[in-house]
């Protein structure tokens, strides 16, 4: 991946919370730590775009035509539980 160099301005307070987490090992440099909480928004996102795909799909697909007692009684008998 090829690097960009870039110069941001944080509050002293998000500097001192970049430090922090390079002390705690979180990555070797604050460039690394800010690199790397990009990539796990990104991850989040994603997660968060499928959950919403999927509720969507869901909603769109309509009811299966039994009721919730019908769904417990049938997992009930499954798992021999009555």
């Amino acid at each position: 991946m090829a690097s960009v160099v870039e110069t941001i301005q944080v509050p002293a307070a998000v500097a001192a919370d970049l430090d922090a987490l390079v002390a705690a090992g979180h990555g070797p440099s604050r460039a690394a730590v800010v690199a790397a909480l990009v990539a796990r928004e990104r991850e989040a996102a994603a997660r968060r775009d499928a959950f919403e795909a999927a509720i969507a799909e869901g909603e769109a697909s309509g009811s299966c035509g039994i009721t919730l007692n019908e769904i417990m009684a049938e997992a009930r008998r499954r798992h021999g539980r009555s």
